[in-house]
């Protein structure tokens, strides 16, 4: 089998994951699903590659790597139930998707965070028209004017300072989180390409750390999203059923996931007293390496739970909302002399616009929910990350079937070689 010869042409007609499910060939599908944010830049040679490793894996090449072809095996099933999950985040309209296709949106507005608000507002602003269309209730124009200078140096300023203010608190907060996946997926990726360089000796552990450090990510999600429930096919071909239902019922998934993963490293770099001072030594180092990447990604979880336990100061935000919405309130009675029914619709304006800066503050501070389109798109960095992963441990398993290939042909050269000069020597003798 690792002499099969295959033309690029022929490896380009096989397609995604989907087409070697079940052990069988379905109709050639030519586009494979990639979030949107990713862009499509390396996307043919990305296409290309996975197709070259979904063809070996079919035809057996990984089986002597066995997590590896575990992981090929049930990469389909991952990419399904990223995308099943994710949906939410994944296909909603984002900024960069243009001027009017981001304008004509309700639901990426959050209008449920202040939609009562809002509509009591409008209400009042109703109730002041009638009063002062049809009920001819006014108020002087020498109180309207002290209001007006009220509204202007007190109402005005400091509704602006606060509302400013909170919005950015929250967009840091947002930031910030975003920040601590990018860590995490970075320091995966150094993680399990230090698992494969420092603990080839060991196979057995090694594969098994490699499955527990990728479960990492998949067990952070579900905590800091505080659910209980897991799709096993999200970790297809990494961990067994019964692997994810032990890290399900632990009290912390994501520390369970690192303690199985620090587990099987200190099995792999095991030190005892047969064990030769400069290996010991060198063991040491290379754990203690491999450990610091493990504490770097316990950190970035523990940053994550202190934004979902530590909203901003319930103090700060109810003096916002008293004033905002005491702003709003009276705003219709110092306006309608002037507007008189178009009062109406230029309060209601007023208040979307205010009351929608206030509840994008409240959509991005905690950005954790999956049914939220404005949160984080976990299950995309998920998945992102379990690909990096895949990536890795083929490459590494290709790495071996190629030095095999080049230490048989070694080996065929030199017992090439050798016949040959017992022959030429046989010639020697005979014509001797």
């Amino acid at each position: 089998q690792r002499h099969i010869i295959m033309s690029q042409k022929t490896v380009n007609h096989l397609v995604s994951f989907s087409d070697f499910q079940d052990g069988g060939l379905s109709p050639p599908r030519r586009a494979s699903w990639r979030p949107s944010f990713l862009g499509s830049v390396g996307n043919n040679s990305i296409h290309r590659e996975t197709n070259m490793n979904s063809f070996r894996q079919f035809v057996g090449l990984y089986k002597n790597f066995q997590l590896a072809d575990d992981i090929l095996k049930g990469a389909f099933k991952r990419k399904k139930a990223f995308k099943e999950s994710g949906k939410k985040q994944l296909n909603h309209v984002r900024g960069t998707d243009g001027w009017f296709r981001s304008m004509l949106v309700l639901e990426v507005r959050a209008i449920d965070q202040y939609f009562e608000s809002w509509l009591f507002v409008t209400m009042n602003a109703l109730l002041a028209s009638l009063l002062s269309e049809s009920f001819h209730f006014k108020m002087s124009h020498e109180l309207i004017q002290h209001w007006d200078t009220v509204y202007a140096l007190v109402l005005k300023t400091s509704l602006a300072f606060l509302l400013v203010f909170r919005l950015n608190r929250c967009a840091m907060r947002f930031w910030e989180s975003r920040g601590y996946w990018g860590n995490l997926t970075h320091c995966t990726r150094n993680l399990v390409g230090g698992i494969l360089m420092y603990c080839c000796h060991s196979p057995q552990h090694r594969d098994q750390a490699i499955r527990w450090a990728s479960a990492f990510c998949v067990a952070s999600m579900h905590f800091i999203r505080s659910e209980h429930e897991y799709n096993y096919d999200e970790l297809a071909g990494f961990l067994t059923v019964s692997q994810i239902k032990r890290m399900k019922d632990a009290n912390h998934a994501a520390l369970f996931a690192a303690s199985m993963c620090r587990y099987h490293l200190r099995k792999a770099f095991r030190i005892d007293a047969f064990t030769p001072p400069q290996k010991a030594h060198a063991y040491a180092i290379q754990m203690n390496e491999l450990e610091k990447r493990v504490a770097r990604m316990v950190e970035q979880v523990s940053g994550m739970e202190k934004i979902r336990s530590t909203p901003l100061p319930i103090a700060y935000v109810s003096h916002l909302r008293t004033f905002l919405f005491t702003y709003l309130c009276f705003l219709p009675y110092v306006w309608v002399d002037t507007w008189g029914w178009a009062t109406i619709p230029m309060v209601a304006f007023t208040a979307f616009a205010l009351f929608g800066i206030e509840g994008a503050s409240s959509e991005v501070e905690i950005p954790f929910n999956r049914d939220r389109p404005n949160h984080l798109a976990l299950d995309a960095y998920c998945m992102i990350i379990l690909d990096s992963v895949q990536g890795l441990v083929v490459h590494e398993a290709n790495l071996e079937m190629q030095e095999d290939q080049e230490d048989d042909a070694s080996e065929n050269m030199t017992t090439s070689t050798g016949k040959l000069n017992s022959h030429q020597e046989s010639m020697h003798e005979m014509t001797c």
